[in-house]
């Protein structure tokens, strides 16, 4: 029988997690699963934190508790945790695909049925490890209520390797109002040494429509960062032109045409945070600069004033093809610290987008952009 330890903070844990610490006065009340525990030592704080016996909260649980006195080990006995986990165990069994196909048949039944543990069943051990996490966070249930998936059809199927099929399954949607469309997923199965047999199992799952749609995510929050600043968003407009699948390196690529309609945060030329900082520059250093560099630094300001006052309340579009790419996971889904934007030049050569330049900068930033500038522009004066 499986037995395992716990220290303190593991008894901690556990009443976080499995009970409610009821504050009703004095003394505490000890709450498991909706039914009051009252323990022959009773729940107390001690430095700040809630200590209740173990011994009842665990056998509230389900579990068995004995306490070693030669070692001094307090164990924590689960059989109903234990059984449940067998039976878990013999179900996936059941399950186990014996040939390719079998395996994503499985597969998509579980996506069309919203029924995680079925699709968990069937995945090889290195994406069970990745996702168990997430399918146990959506308690088992995947997908969305509306649209969902009114039938799903393999659509092709090909060897390509010893131990390694791939598959794309067509699924058709459909709402309450009728078809919704389809999508296409590429499912990707492989043969595994498992328990001393060998199963087929799905090792990758891909739909490209997926990917896009997460990319585009991605472009969305880059141009949210680039505009936000300074800038009142109306509109973001973003159309996927291209993209290109790499499975051997589990890399996607897209291509978006991206418009955004803007118009500036500021009402006058003078509350442009460069243009600040080029006016506190001259109100701060007035006194010490010669006539010629006052002259220089005010045709500055005022050049920027009338370029500013053009623009200051119109609404603005700008136009751009972005490039991103981003390694995706077994499941399809994108390693955000992989995603790389690349912007286009005009001629059609793509370049690494970097977050540096003015547009990213917050306004105090700019206001020392300004500031240093005009610095600059009396230094060259100076050395005239």
């Amino acid at each position: 029988m499986k037995k395992k330890w716990l220290v303190v903070i593991g008894v901690v844990m556990m009443v976080s997690i499995f009970a409610t610490i009821a504050f009703a006065g004095n003394p505490i009340k000890l709450i498991v699963n909706g039914r009051e525990i009252e323990p022959d030592v009773p729940p107390q704080i001690i430095n700040g934190r809630t200590m209740v016996p173990v011994r009842w909260v665990a056998e509230a649980l389900g579990a068995d508790v004995q306490w070693d006195e030669e070692n001094k080990i307090v164990w924590v006995n689960t059989p109903q945790l234990d059984k449940l986990q067998r039976q878990v165990a013999l179900l996936e069994e059941a399950v186990a695909a014996n040939t390719p196909r079998e395996a994503v048949e499985t597969w998509a039944r579980g996506v069309k049925e919203r029924n995680g543990a079925l699709q968990y069943a069937i995945l090889s051990p290195e994406l069970k490890e990745q996702k168990r996490d997430a399918y146990e966070s959506c308690g088992w249930v995947t997908g969305v209520s509306s649209p969902w998936i009114r039938d799903y059809h393999i659509v092709s199927e090909s060897k390509t390797a010893d131990d390694t099929w791939t598959y794309d399954v067509k699924y058709s949607w459909e709402t309450s109002s009728g078809p919704s469309g389809d999508s296409l997923c590429t499912v990707i199965v492989k043969q595994y040494e498992q328990n001393g047999n060998k199963e087929w199992c799905v090792s990758q799952v891909l739909n490209q429509d997926s990917l896009v749609t997460q990319l585009q995510e991605q472009v969305r929050e880059f141009l949210i960062r680039k505009y936000n600043n300074h800038y009142h968003i109306e509109k973001i407009v973003l159309s996927e032109v291209a993209q290109k699948l790499n499975l051997a390196d589990s890399e996607f690529e897209a291509v978006f045409s991206t418009t955004v309609i803007t118009t500036p945060l500021y009402t006058s030329p003078e509350d442009w945070p460069t243009q600040k900082g080029r006016i506190k520059y001259l109100k701060e250093n007035r006194g010490r600069l010669s006539p010629e560099q006052i002259r220089k630094v005010e045709e500055t300001i005022d050049f920027w004033n009338q370029e500013l006052e053009m623009y200051i309340d119109e609404r603005s579009e700008t136009n751009e093809w972005l490039k991103v790419t981003a390694e995706f996971d077994g499941l399809g889904v994108i390693n955000k610290n992989s995603v790389k934007i690349f912007s286009d030049d005009g001629l059609g050569n793509y370049y690494p987008v970097k977050e540096d330049d003015s547009s990213f900068l917050t306004a105090e930033e700019l206001v020392s952009q300004g500031y240093e500038e005009m610095q600059r522009l009396v230094e060259q004066q100076s050395r005239r």
